[in-house]
């Protein structure tokens, strides 16, 4: 809200506007105003009316956010990315790295041996058939006791030392315990008898909507991204899609296409076949795209949605069919049941409503003339819990100042569609930090996890010394049974080695003229002693022009994206800004 607001303070100071030909232009573009691909006023009217709003208030709210939109869009369409920037982001981005490591778990003495090793002696002495059932059970007696590592005993003065000096990582979150009604359209009660005379008068006043769709035969590629991605990945992906529609218009073989570039794992391997497809069967975006389409012109632009950016190729169209007072029965039959219990629903809701306002403080009434129970839920977090705490609204609702300090009971919240509670606190349960008898278990397990990281530096402190000594690392891994990766080529996206070392990996400085460079590197549950032995940045060849494209693409999205933000960090800076908190 508050970019907006400073967006049309220097869009005004700057003069800039939207003069009526292009705000028609731009009206006349809108999808839900248009039928078979062509502006339609009257279908433009009715959407406007169906909203609350008349054409003028429409056309004014278009027209700021076309203003609103016009420096931001300047600056990005500005960006650029240069040589060098493509080179180094190259040089970083396709770096390889040729190491060798040996990997120094963390382990406790309970986590050696144990159950493992017990394990693995019943199985070898049951297995010998050799000797008898008495000595066996002898046998795998003793020598279990001997393959069991003791549990490490942690001090009780260790485990009071961590809990005082840890104490913020034991702490209770805010939880509330409530007790609601709840009111549901579809619980509310039996079916309701409906003559035929009256599913008939429905038919035959809305027969044009009893008519089998039209259906369409349609393939697609997909090239994927989340809709929440930075502005900058949205559009390198828009601009591969629109690339690949380019080429299908120009007479490429659709399938090919989808086989070698969609990242539908559903269809590409049938060249982006989707079958048959009705209204409903897909997202809206993609349906408004399809339908869009026409088979003299039947490839789309590049079309979003909550998957990425899809290429929508139009291939056969079935026509619509008309359905008999038969088939469309049940349909009315259930419309006419929702009616009925959304009619319910509302007078119960309204009552309910009325009770609890004639006293706040309490949910029995309400619950003694509506035939109600009280339900309770908790203890959740202002995080939720799990069923119906597990609803925003009603967490939200629950930590409000009416319900958590008011002690009312809140407002009605919707759960869903005819779907409402109405809560009451129960008990608040403020955050504080936990008894160490409550978490014993978790402190314990920390000092021992904090013992095995330091067992573990220790250890990997010594391969150190033996490394730069001359040692090789397979020489130390395999005296001391532990884990040998090596790599001569790796990435920094390589999955085949685990994401800690990786990340650790590219930080390590280039080796010099002495050669290898060996250090110790912190990971998760451990430590890895890593020779690094040589850097290869990353290059571009003059044959990968559409390498090149796609990294200037990036570039210059993301600097689009930044250029944009620091605009708008500008436009803060410079502003005085008041945000009225009670007022949100």
């Amino acid at each position: 809200m508050i970019d907006q607001e400073l967006l049309s303070q220097v869009s005004v100071e700057a003069g800039l506007s939207v003069d009526s030909g292009r705000l028609a232009d731009a009206i006349r573009n809108v999808a839900g105003f248009q039928v078979a691909g062509e502006f339609n006023a009257d279908v433009y009217q009715s959407r406007l009316a169906s909203q609350g709003l008349t054409a003028q208030q429409f056309e004014n709210n278009m027209r700021a956010q076309m203003i609103l939109g016009q420096l931001p869009t300047a600056i990005s369409s500005s960006a650029i990315s240069t040589g060098w920037e493509l080179n180094d982001f190259v040089r970083m981005q396709e770096q390889k790295r040729a190491f060798k490591a040996i990997l120094v778990p963390a382990q406790s003495n309970d986590s050696v041996g144990g159950e493992e090793a017990a394990e693995a002696v019943i199985e070898e002495a049951a297995a010998d058939a050799v000797i008898e059932e008495e000595t066996a059970e002898a046998v795998i007696e003793e020598e279990t006791a001997e393959a069991v590592i003791e549990e490490e005993i942690i001090e009780e003065e260790a485990i009071v030392a961590w809990y005082e000096s840890h104490a913020d990582d034991y702490r209770s979150v805010e939880r509330v315990v409530i007790q609601y009604l709840e009111l549901d359209a579809a619980t509310m009660g039996g079916e309701i008898a409906a003559d035929e005379e009256t599913l008939l008068a429905q038919f035959e006043a809305q027969q044009a909507r009893f008519i089998t769709p039209e259906s369409r035969q349609a393939s697609h590629i997909l090239i994927e991204v989340d809709a929440q991605a930075p502005d900058a990945e949205v559009e390198t992906a828009r601009q591969e899609a629109e690339d690949l529609a380019n080429r299908a218009m120009a007479g490429e073989d659709f399938a090919a296409l989808a086989v070698e570039f969609s990242q539908d794992a559903g269809s590409a391997a049938q060249g982006g076949d989707l079958g048959w497809v009705e209204p409903g069967f897909m997202v809206q975006a993609f349906e408004d795209g399809l339908y869009e389409l026409t088979l003299e012109n039947p490839v789309s632009q590049p079309v979003q949605s909550g998957f990425g950016w899809h290429v929508i190729y139009l291939r056969e169209i079935r026509p619509a069919e008309g359905m008999t007072f038969t088939e469309a029965r049940p349909v009315l039959l259930a419309e006419y049941q929702e009616e009925e219990d959304e009619r319910r629903f509302i007078e119960q809701a309204d009552r309910l409503v009325d009770i609890i306002y004639e006293d706040p403080t309490t949910l029995e009434a309400a619950a003694a003339e509506l035939d109600l129970h009280v339900q309770e839920a908790g203890p959740f977090s202002r995080a939720g819990g799990e069923g119906i705490a597990a609803n925003s609204g009603l967490v939200k609702a629950s930590f409000s100042d009416l319900v958590l300090l008011q002690g009312a009971v809140s407002d009605p919240v919707d759960v869903g569609e005819n779907h409402l509670v109405m809560i009451l606190l129960k008990e608040h349960l403020p955050e504080a930090v936990l008894a160490l008898d409550e978490v014993r278990d978790q402190v314990v397990q920390s000092v021992r996890q904090q013992r095995a990281m330091e067992a573990a530096e220790a250890r990997a402190d010594e391969f150190l010394v033996l490394a730069v000594a001359g040692t090789d690392l397979s020489v130390i891994a395999a005296d001391n049974g532990l884990e040998v990766i090596e790599a001569e080529a790796i990435m920094r996206d390589d999955a085949a080695v685990q994401a800690d070392l990786r990340k650790e990996l590219f930080l390590m400085d280039v080796p010099g003229e002495a050669g290898p460079l060996t250090e110790i590197l912190k990971l998760s549950d451990g430590y890895a002693v890593v020779m690094l032995q040589s850097v290869t940045d990353g290059e571009l060849l003059e044959e990968d022009v559409l390498k090149s494209q796609s990294f200037s693409r990036r570039i210059a999205n993301s600097s689009a994206s930044s250029e944009t933000f620091g605009f708008l960090r500008m436009l803060r800076s410079q502003s005085e800004i008041t945000v009225y908190e009670d007022r949100l």
